[in-house]
């Protein structure tokens, strides 16, 4: 797989984990603000993965 198509997926499942968990927020739900470090991680591995090189 090329290294935009994981960057790409990297930054769609961040921007997935923290709508989640803003939804989730809104809703009264008791998330414990996992949905943002799952998206913050998810973020700053897409960011490493684009960073390196071949």
């Amino acid at each position: 797989m090329d290294n935009k198509w994981k960057v790409l997926i990297g930054i769609l499942l961040a921007v997935i984990f923290l709508g989640a968990e803003t939804a989730a927020q809104l809703m009264g739900y008791k998330t414990y603000s996992i949905g943002y470090i799952f998206g913050a991680l998810s973020f700053i591995g897409a960011i490493v993965v684009g960073a390196r090189q071949k």
